[in-house]
């Protein structure tokens, strides 16, 4: 710290103990002295080197810092897309996961009775592939005329080429399709195994129902009615476990009522316990007369059933077939799969459109031990 006395007197001017040569009489009046010249301002005490030292030092180590960061990330240039490095070129170089399914474990639904509880929920092989299924209200195979045309639909089926087909309103030897057993018709023309759950009888007619038909083996099957609860028909749910690569898969099909929400609602409620009770991986479909908010939809959600139209464009509307403004039609699955590709199919001759679906069987998800 450098301070500095008031300046000193100049060299010319006389010393303060010496009378200057012309000093005037005593008793003549004193010129006052000139004020004194301001002392001038003090420097700023200077920054220690030890102070500079760690400044630069924190400078430093920001720079490399911000390099560190930037050689990692890479620059990124304002004229290419995001995450279109150098040399990167503009496309994905990794393919995205497939859409969740919306899968949640079943909560609040009773357990089946003990000894229908399998010692293990391990399905015995994977798939080896995707698993294409088709849900179809044929509408007895009438056009739009109101003219059976079984085999136009069984050529539908065919070049849609769909490994498992949930069929609904399929006649069995009803006077105004001719009395064909519609179910076995289709399973002889299409060359897949075919099983039939018939619903309704109306006097001398047989019955109006669904049908599954399977490229793989159909080891066993059952038809469930389901409740009226004040519908205007009865309705039922087709089941049929079949034998794919090894891995026995249920499938299901059914067509709630029409008319009665309440019906709708017990015909859920009724589905759910039963697919509870089932320990194999589910895929389940059909015409549930209500759209995909509504409460009957809510109940197989919440039961732990993924809708596969996850993956599908647009609003997957299937009815009217000719200009379809509400969605009614569904696949729906378990936990065990997940949806890769969805598409709704127009018919040239039911009123419904078809829905279209591959799945992928979830290997991840592995084996579960009872009791373990």
């Amino acid at each position: 710290m450098n301070d500095e006395g008031p300046p000193e007197p100049d060299s010319d001017e006389p010393a303060a103990d010496e009378p200057a040569a012309d000093e005037p009489a005593p008793d003549e009046p004193q010129p006052q002295p000139a004020p004194p010249k301001p002392a001038p301002p003090k420097a700023a005490p200077g920054a220690s080197p030890a102070v500079q030292v760690a400044t630069v030092a924190a400078a430093v180590v920001v720079l490399l810092v911000v390099g560190i960061v930037f050689v990692v990330q890479g620059a990124h240039d304002p004229a290419q897309p995001p995450g279109a490095g150098p040399g990167s070129g503009s496309e994905a170089t990794t393919v995205p996961a497939p859409p969740s399914s919306g899968y949640e474990p079943t909560r609040g639904e009773p357990l089946p009775p003990l000894p229908s509880i399998p010692s293990s929920l391990c399905p015995s092989a994977p798939l080896k592939r995707p698993l294409t299924v088709l849900s179809f209200n044929i509408h007895h195979a009438a056009t739009p005329e109101e003219r059976v045309d079984l085999r136009a639909i069984a050529k539908e089926i065919t070049s849609w080429k769909a490994d498992v087909v949930l069929l609904q309103e399929v006649d069995e030897g009803r006077s105004r399709t001719g009395g064909i057993r519609q179910a076995e018709a289709l399973g002889e023309a299409t060359g897949l195994n075919w099983v039939y759950g018939g619903n309704q009888r109306s006097g001398r007619s047989g019955p109006i129902g669904n049908a599954i038909l399977s490229r793989f083996p159909v080891t066993t099957w059952r038809n469930t009615l389901l409740p009226v609860a004040g519908g205007r028909e009865q309705r039922g749910l087709l089941h049929a476990a079949i034998n794919v690569d090894g891995t026995t898969i249920s499938v299901y099909s059914t067509h709630f009522d029409q008319g009665a929400g309440t019906a709708r609602m017990a015909q859920a409620r009724a589905t759910v316990q039963i697919l509870a009770a089932d320990p194999n991986p589910k895929i389940f479909g059909g015409d549930l007369n209500a759209g995909p908010g509504t409460a009957p939809l809510q109940v197989l959600r919440t039961a732990g059933l993924g809708d596969v139209w996850a993956v599908g464009t647009g609003s997957g509307n299937t009815v009217p077939a000719r200009a379809p403004r509400n969605r009614i039609d569904y696949v729906l699955h378990d936990g065990w799969f997940t949806p890769l590709q969805s598409a709704v199919l127009r018919s040239a001759i039911s009123d419904h459109r078809a829905v279209w679906t591959r799945v992928e069987f979830r290997k991840e998800l592995g084996c579960f031990k009872i009791g373990e």
